[in-house]
């Protein structure tokens, strides 16, 4: 099923030459420093989620719990400072680091959250490898 793509996503795509890269479902997978995957998509009332896949949680359900223990700490720590946080997937099989984008935001505001997307992917990457 193709879904018109979200306004930020195909005014984003179309400013860095990505216009080709909008999937039929919306969404706009860029690659960051050839190491970083990082989806754009179309959320409810507007918004724009940032998501990047961090890990997968490990099938030992004391690993698991620990795992996601010692990332919900760091998490925590950081809610009040940083836009972006991590979230399990809803089938429980993945931690991704998100970003919501307000509607309203402007084409600056857009690739500015991108950047501190990238450089919050870029610690969380780390600490979540040092966690596992």
């Amino acid at each position: 099923m193709t879904v018109p793509s979200h306004p930020l996503i195909a005014h984003y795509a179309a400013r860095h030459g990505l216009a080709d890269g909008v999937r039929a479902d919306g969404r706009l997978t860029i690659r960051i420093d050839d190491k970083y995957r990082v989806h754009l998509l179309g959320a409810r009332n507007g918004w724009l989620a940032i998501s990047a896949r961090l890990c997968s949680l490990p099938s030992d359900r004391l690993e698991r719990e620990r795992l996601l223990a010692e990332i919900g700490r760091q998490a925590a720590g950081m809610l009040s400072n940083h836009p972006s946080t991590c979230v399990v997937d809803p089938d429980e099989d993945a931690v991704w680091l998100q970003q919501m984008v307000r509607p309203d935001t402007d084409a600056v505001g857009l690739d500015e959250a991108v950047g501190d997307f990238a450089n919050a992917l870029s610690f969380w990457t780390n600490a979540v490898r040092r966690a596992a």
